[in-house]
Parts: structure tokens; sequence; C-alpha cells
């Protein structure tokens, strides 16, 4: 597990994850909103919801869908809890109409944003726990440790598709398991800490995206030992494969 995180750390560089969008291009930012290096961000209860909200929205959808659908809601002048709550439901979900299941993640964020809406929940003190969040409609394991690793800085590791993918093709697992008996591995063989996992679930992403993809490119990958690469016809370059 720490080979295969220096590796892509040393391939790639620190990613500045989660995104805060509402303070690009602001000073430690870039102009996408991202913060690499800096693993203290958010810091306000504006910034965090952002996340939260964010978290959300990408559920079953590219980012650039998702990150559409909150610049529209900042313009709409939507920060807090409260100005979630406030909108009507039919002009949330046509906000938000980017992410897709716009009227479902319509409802999801009404929930969040009541969940969020007490004057401390938005600290890391006083943030909800993981079964409070898992207890709300719509939000499942993924959504709830993306909204306390990146919005509360809780050690908690975020297990995705991307996750699955790198992970069974290098070896480390089949790939049918349980969403918690990935997440233990990390748990289990890395420190508990909250930048670690920010980082390191960050560069699975970029790896997935960049090398390990569902046609993956084997032949520049920069991740050694890997079982599928092993297994791949030399002739085939870069070999057709299940994601």
């Amino acid at each position: 597990m720490l080979s295969l995180y220096t590796q892509i750390l040393t391939a790639y560089g620190p990613r500045g994850w989660w995104p805060v969008p509402g303070s690009a291009g602001h000073r430690g930012f870039d102009p996408r909103g991202y913060h690499p290096g800096d693993f203290t961000h958010p810091r306000t209860p504006a910034g965090r919801f952002e996340v939260i909200m964010g978290a959300v929205l990408t559920q079953n959808t590219a980012w650039t869908n998702a990150d559409a659908a909150l610049a529209r809601l900042r313009k709409a002048g939507v920060r807090l809890p409260s100005d979630i709550l406030a909108l009507p439901h039919s002009r949330l979900s046509g906000l938000i109409r980017s992410s897709g299941y716009f009227n479902q993640k319509a409802k999801k964020l009404k929930a969040v944003a009541a969940l969020f809406s007490h004057q401390r929940a938005l600290t890391p003190a006083g943030a909800p726990s993981r079964e409070a969040l898992l207890s709300e409609w719509g939000i499942g394991a993924e959504t709830a440790d993306s909204i306390l690793l990146y919005a509360f800085y809780k050690p908690v590791f975020v297990v995705d598709a991307y996750t699955r993918r790198v992970l069974s093709r290098i070896g480390l697992i089949e790939g049918s398991e349980r969403y918690e008996d990935i997440q233990a591995l990390f748990h289990d063989a890395l420190k508990q800490q909250p930048a670690l996992y920010n980082e390191y679930h960050a560069l699975i992403v970029q790896h997935a995206r960049r090398h390990c993809t569902t046609r993956p490119e084997c032949a520049t990958c920069p991740v050694r030992p890997c079982r599928y690469r092993r297994h791949a016809s030399p002739r085939a370059g870069a070999p057709r494969a299940r994601a």
C-alpha cells in the first residue's frame, strides 16, 4: 500500500483535493479551486458546505457536471444550508440540472442541508457522525466518507470505483469485496492521518484517469508490479479489460 502511494505521488505530484470552486483564484488556490499541499481547507462554513454539496452532486456523474451545478448555485447566492432550505424544489432542481438525476439530488441536498443547519454542524467538532450521514436517504458510504474526510478532516478513507479498479488490477484485491473490507486495507496499513488519506485517494483517481483507464495505458504506467500488465500480451499494447 505504501509502495503504490509513493509511486503515484512521484508520478503525479500533490493533487490539492477536494476543490473549493468558490475560492478559485484566491490565495492558496489555483484557478479551479484546488489547493495542492495545503490540507487545512476548507476553513469556513461556506467552504465546507460547498464540499458537502459537491459530494452529493458528483454522484453518478463527472466532476465537470457537478462543478457546473455548483457554479450555478453560487451565482444564485447559495452558500449555506439555510440557502438550500429556502429554495423551492423546482428552483433548486433547475439550478443543478447539469449534474443529472437533478430531482433526486435536489431532495438529497434538502436532506443534508437540514442535517447541517444546526449552529455547530459545519465545524469539525460539531459535524454529524458517519451513522447520521448514512441514515439520510441517498447518502451512501462513499458520499458520507467524502464529506467526513474532505470537509471535516476525519480519518476515513474513501473507496470508489477507481479504487476497486486500480487495486484489483495490481492484485491487492479481487474487486468484489465489500466497501468496508477495502477501506479496512487502507486503515490497517496506513497511519490514520486525514492528509494522507486525502492525497492517496486523489492520486488513485488521477492514476485511474491517466493510465489505469477502462482500456489501460500499460506501456507508460508508473506502477509496478502490476498483475494486469504481467498477464497482458506484449503485442496488445494497451489491451481491453473490464473496468
